[in-house]
């Protein structure tokens, strides 16, 4: 074993190998035999394509030709860009935005060009079920579920469904294709604060009648299932968590009661944290002690017995028959797609590598939980740097790379992932902050945010890496941060309210909140009421949370890393904050990829931010990369 400086590590993971072989596998659904995902290819432009795993032959094959981008923008995050059932496949697809039916490996459009987007497909007897959004006329684009025929051309843009409120989920189907349920909510809520559950008998035609389910003021509902009995499943935060309940028709009741949330947030339309089996009970996922688990609950007795299935990262739920599928990840792999029967053995049927990680390369991530300066729990999770090949000078600690996940209401999971792979290997410890406001925490951390987004966030933020460093796990005079979006807006707050931090990095990250709050797209645009203030009403507090007007308080160096056609956070917010800080002879550097979103993509983006990322941080902390 070499003595290196940390940072300098020589490395198996490339930024070219981050890309050239890792797909990002998602949605996966189930239709008999057969199982589908969508996975993403950083190698092909960030092509999403559809995949199937045939179950009688084993093969893998993509379902649509070459070229194909199965993608929604309803929301701008998309999802439910596909369905299948009976053999019957509709995707819609970027860039025509346009639902078609898969025939021979070609597609026939089902809808017409123009102004409509779709998402949170559902498949039934003749017809799929929609999430509309019309963007053909003025102000905000108008969300509706519609009908769409699978044999006609749909000239109207579907049948109409429901209408009326701000936001539609996608919807839930019964198997016999007479009931339809969905979630709806209006501004300025986002879905993981006020929702309505509603159902209705899908008849032939004429308007719906609609009965209200479950909501309530500051109530989340949440993906909804119907069971073979003609019950409706779905989770509700009523409790403070978010846990399942039942409604038959006439009655609500929970199902159980568990300190741990069951659903993650609705960022996009093609979520399944739960799945309901043929048996009558449930497949479930929550979080404890900053691990994934799996288990089946049994809604007769309330209880949840925990499966005895390796992993620590456990998502997309599927099931059919006596059998399950899911994506799941571990400390040493990354998410791979498994199916079997419940219980039992299951079998891999997709890896997001096709060559993994050496165990002996892969930091064991360790839950780490920390008070911040509120005296308020914050909880994340600590990488040290690892690798067979190389090992710090005697007395020298690592420098902390802090990552800030996006949402904010997302979480960091506990399994490998690359990108953490690809610090440790170099000899960098990593802290991942489930910060105030994160999901797996329950519907209280979740409202730590209300009003204070930027500020209990940042303390968490800060109050962790410091709190390594009083710990003696990292060396306190090279502490860096990297995030993207919200996190980059962590990364850049971080960076002006405190001396903590040497450098950071922000990926798209938001510098200026009233540019937020006033150019944005529909589903974050009353986002801030909720996490800053009402604007312009709370303009003084925009000013003071935005970074941008706090450019004599940076403290170290900044990397900003930026898409040329983001529509959430607009490249002017980069540009603008790059300029100010060159005018005041400040370290600050802009990079900008012309082609990328929100959220790179394509390989060569990838890959070239990487390595800008990589040298800047030699440059500030004195080392040569590998």
């Amino acid at each position: 074993m070499t003595v290196l400086p940390h940072g300098s590590w020589p490395s198996p993971l490339s930024p070219a190998a981050l890309t050239a072989a890792t797909r990002t596998l998602d949605e996966v659904r189930v239709d008999g035999d057969d199982t589908y995902w969508l996975e993403s290819r950083p190698w092909e432009g960030g092509r999403v394509a559809l995949v199937r795993h045939a179950g009688v032959t084993g093969e893998v094959e993509d379902v649509v030709g070459e070229g194909v981008n199965v993608r929604s923008r309803v929301h701008e995050y998309g999802g439910g860009a596909y369905a299948v059932r009976s053999g019957v496949v509709v995707v819609t697809t970027l860039p025509d935005l346009r639902v078609h039916v898969v025939e021979d490996g070609g597609l026939r459009a089902i809808t017409p060009e123009g102004g409509f987007r779709y998402g949170g497909l559902v498949l039934g007897d003749g017809f799929v079920l929609a999430v509309r959004e019309d963007h053909s006329g003025e102000g905000e684009p108008v969300n509706t579920l519609v009908q769409l025929a699978l044999d006609g051309d749909n000239a109207d843009g579907g049948r109409l469904l429901w209408e009326g409120t701000d936001f539609v989920s996608r919807a839930a189907l019964s198997g016999d294709g007479t009931q339809v349920a969905v979630v709806t909510w209006d501004h300025p809520n986002m879905p993981w604060d006020t929702t309505t559950l509603r159902r209705a008998a899908l008849t032939d035609e004429g308007p719906l009648e609609w009965s209200v389910v479950a909501g309530d003021d500051e109530v989340s509902v949440g993906q909804p299932r119907f069971a073979p009995d003609g019950s409706l499943w779905f989770a509700s935060d009523e409790s403070g968590w978010w846990n399942l309940k039942r409604h038959n028709g006439s009655e609500t009741v929970a199902l159980h009661s568990m300190p741990a949330d069951l659903i993650t947030p609705q960022w996009v339309l093609g979520m399944s944290d739960f799945t309901l089996l043929a048996d009558g009970r449930a497949l479930v996922h929550w979080w404890a002690n900053e691990a994934g688990h799996l288990g089946i609950l049994d809604p007769g007795s309330g209880d949840i017995t925990e499966l005895d299935v390796d992993g620590v990262q456990f998502d997309h739920l599927q099931a059919i028959g006596e059998e399950v599928a899911l994506r799941v990840g571990t400390l040493s792999e990354l998410p791979f797609i498994v199916r079997g029967p419940v219980g039992g053995d299951l079998t891999t049927l997709r890896r997001s590598r096709d060559e993994g990680l050496d165990p002996a390369y892969a930091s064991t991530a360790q839950p780490w939980t920390w008070t911040n300066g509120e005296g308020l729990e914050a909880h994340g999770v600590f990488l040290p740097p690892t690798s067979p090949d190389a090992t710090g000078p005697e007395g020298e600690l690592p420098p902390l790379l802090v990552l800030a996940h996006g949402g904010p209401t997302s979480r960091t999971e506990a399994g490998l992932q690359l990108a953490r792979a690809f610090w440790t290997t170099r000899g960098f410890a990593v802290l991942d902050v489930n910060y105030s406001g994160s999901t797996g925490y329950g519907r209280d951390y979740r409202n730590r945010l209300r009003g204070r987004w930027g500020v209990v966030d940042n303390d968490d933020i800060i109050s962790g890496a410091r709190s390594l460093a009083e710990a003696g796990l990292v060396d306190g005079g090279r502490l860096a941060i990297r995030g993207g979006s919200a996190g980059g807006y962590a990364v850049l707050r971080a960076l002006t309210t405190s001396d903590a931090f040497a450098a950071g990095a922000s990926y798209f990250g938001v510098a200026d909140l009233q540019a937020l709050a006033t150019d944005t797209h529909k589903f974050e645009s009353r986002y801030l009421d909720q996490m800053v203030g009402p604007y312009p009403e709370a303009k003084d507090t925009y000013v003071d949370r935005s970074p941008i007007h706090h450019l004599d308080s940076v403290q170290g160096a900044v990397l900003l890393l930026q898409g040329g056609i983001d529509e959430v956070v607009p490249p002017a917010q980069a540009e603008t904050m790059a300029a100010a800080m060159r005018a005041a002879g400040q370290d600050v550097d802009l990079v900008l990829y012309p082609d990328e979103g929100h959220g790179f993509r394509a390989a060569s983006a990838i890959e070239d931010s990487l390595s800008r990322e990589l040298a800047f941080y030699g440059r500030v902390f004195g080392f040569t990369p590998a």
